[in-house]
């Protein structure tokens, strides 16, 4: 039975952690948007038996649950895009209900008409919600209703589902999007650390140096989830009552994702100069690089990797305001690396002294790709554009981690405070207490 490695072992402890996480948070339900989309249908349901005098059907419940789902998420125009798909299909489906009722043609007709009008107004991905909305009011019209209460119904459902989210807005995911531009540095960071580690360990392989190129790619996955909370950030921040007078994240978070992608476009490319330097390990002859040099490449990867991971602990602490630290540590970490730089380039020039041109421009490769890393990573441009961005937003307060919490907690100044002053009101009135006169029973 083959030994595990050290590197293996770690790895895959570090997969089945990461693993074991993605279950538990992959499960978890939005419980508020839970909540949210009951109390409409249940809203919708007491509204109708208020304001309408007898029998009457589901359908401000459903109508209320589609509306509700359609416009509580992404931007106003994308919701008002959402609710005009859900409210044509329901007016197709109160149409040919009303005058035909339920059959295997009325059916085939409301998906029909539902999606040409779809087409013709331009719903786009959104089309799809107009026959199905269709549907189920088709299928909740098989009660006995007449006509002009399931149209009321109809209406006061759409008007729960569409106020239901402006006065009680769903949360925006700032601390989650944040968190995910973290998680993108940081493996960016561990592909360093860990090709780093390898070449300290031994020699520089071709085969050593593929499985970093794949582990280097395979950050495109991380890169892709957090555009999609960016995004989803930057389109839900739009007239949602959350945001009223909190400083919009959202820029921030998009120039630090994309910096870290540059980054990882530069590391793909430094990583394949470094697999054209390498040789298979089947192969004997000279090095590839003599002890300095590969001393000197292993340094200059772990400080990229260092570098790269302070840039995305700044954009994190930038959304929260504890951005000056990081700021400092950034700037540490990139003169560090501009030191390193320089010593590896002149062990190259030293090295490479009269050899061919292709292996000196080969190895400029590298040297050039770390340049780019460092000239995206520029902490002083980094703090101009956050300087410029702060000019923009005036005197807004920053996001913060709470503006993802429906019920965000006090702070622990705050609860420090009231704890003293009560602690002083008790101590006062014992004070009084006992220096008040004893009073005699009677």
């Amino acid at each position: 039975m083959p030994r595990l490695t050290p590197q293996t072992a770690r790895a895959a402890r570090a997969w089945a952690s990461e693993g074991w996480q993605a279950l538990v948070l992959g499960w978890r339900p939005d419980w508020m948007n839970l909540v949210r989309v009951t109390t409409a249908a249940v809203l919708a349901y007491v509204i109708t038996r208020a304001v309408t005098v007898g029998p009457i059907d589901l359908t401000c419940s459903l109508t209320a649950i589609l509306v509700t789902q359609a416009s509580a998420t992404g931007s106003l125009r994308m919701g008002m895009v959402r609710v005009g798909a859900v409210l044509t299909g329901i007016g197709v489906a109160l149409v040919v209900s009303i005058w035909v009722g339920l059959s295997w043609w009325s059916l085939g007709l409301v998906i029909f008409v539902s999606l040409l009008l779809g087409s013709l107004l331009r719903l786009g991905p959104q089309a799809l919600e107009t026959p199905i909305s269709g549907m189920l009011i088709l299928g909740a019209s098989l009660q006995n209703t007449a006509a002009e209460t399931r149209v009321l119904t109809t209406l006061i459902g759409a008007a729960v589902g569409i106020l239901l989210p402006l006065l009680w807005p769903p949360a925006i995911p700032v601390g989650a999007a944040a968190a995910s531009v973290r998680t993108v540095a940081r493996r960016q960071a561990d592909v360093f650390a860990a090709a780093a580690d390898d070449i300290d360990e031994g020699r520089l392989t071709g085969e050593s140096i593929a499985a970093h190129l794949r582990a280097a790619r395979d950050v495109g996955d991380d890169l892709g989830r957090a555009g999609e909370l960016v995004g989803r950030v930057s389109e839900m921040w739009q007239w949602n009552t959350r945001t009223i007078g909190r400083a919009d994240v959202s820029p921030l978070l998009r120039s630090g994702l994309d910096s870290l992608q540059d980054c990882a476009a530069a590391t793909r490319a430094l990583f394949v100069a470094l697999g054209h330097e390498a040789r298979d390990e089947d192969v004997d002859g000279a090095p590839e690089f003599s002890d300095e040099v590969r001393a000197a490449v292993a340094v200059v990867l772990r400080d990229v990797g260092s570098c790269i991971d302070s840039f995305g602990a700044l954009v994190e602490a930038e959304t929260s305001g504890d951005q000056e630290r990081r700021r400092v540590l950034l700037d540490d970490n990139m003169e560090l690396l501009r030191e390193t730089r320089a010593i590896l380039t002149d062990l190259m020039l030293m090295e490479s002294g009269g050899g061919p041109t292709d292996q000196w421009l080969l190895r400029g490769s590298i040297l050039r790709a770390v340049d780019r890393i460092l000239q995206v990573l520029d902490a002083p441009a980094r703090a101009a554009q956050h300087a410029r961005w702060r000019d923009e937003q005036g005197r807004r307060v920053l996001p913060g981690p709470t503006i993802s919490r429906e019920f965000a907690p006090l702070d622990r100044a705050v609860l420090t405070s009231l704890r003293r002053a009560w602690r002083r009101t008790r101590r006062s009135g014992a004070v009084g207490g006992a220096g008040a006169a004893p009073t005699r029973r009677p």
